[in-house]
């Protein structure tokens, strides 16, 4: 799970900084620092701004990231880059992708992305139909479009479905040899 302390910790032993250093530049105790990076206390905003100062990044990159918001994305675009030593963001056809370069770093990302397009390949199994899913909806319930979403009540509900599939399948995708990435003849 990702949290504020791990992202604090992550931060500071990629830059080579101790707790120590750290608390020096910051202006925050090391006992404090230390219930940060534990997770038994949460900074507040003064408190993650100093840290953020003293680690030459922005307050945000300290924070969960949340890929519903653009400030999140950035984030998870930025560790991608900095994980992978490097990406390259391509605009072709009216689509813009993420091309992970050929490190061993991003091998297991490549493998990950390959396993869920296989996945998303398959057709739907054992699901109930549109009809079925909640029988209380008329077919003008489904065709109303959301507010928050724009999109309609039946696409959500499909949307949902395939998050269901994803996540009841997931148990039996990690069961696979997952962390076996590399065959045993190229090693």
């Amino acid at each position: 799970m990702d949290t504020t302390g791990k992202r604090i910790k992550h931060l500071r032993l990629k830059k080579g900084i101790s707790q120590s250093s750290l608390s020096r530049h910051s202006g925050i105790t090391s006992t404090q620092l230390q219930q940060y990076e534990y997770g038994t206390r949460h900074p507040k905003d003064e408190q993650l701004n100093k840290i953020a100062y003293a680690l030459s990044v922005s307050p945000n990159m300290l924070k969960p990231l949340d890929v519903d918001t653009v400030i999140g994305l950035v984030g998870l675009i930025y560790e991608m880059h900095d994980s992978y030593h490097g990406i390259e963001i391509v605009e072709e056809n009216g689509f813009t992708s993420i091309r992970l370069p050929n490190t061993l770093q991003a091998m297991p990302a490549k493998y990950a992305l390959h396993v869920i397009k296989e996945f998303m390949a398959q057709p739907p199994t054992d699901l109930p139909k549109s009809s079925d899913f909640n029988k209380s909806l008329s077919d003008e319930d489904l065709s109303v479009v959301q507010p928050d979403t724009h999109v309609t009540l039946g696409e959500e509900l499909k949307w949902q479905r395939e998050q269901l599939r994803f996540l009841q399948d997931l148990g039996e995708i990690l069961s696979w040899e997952a962390y076996d990435l590399f065959p045993k003849e190229t090693i």
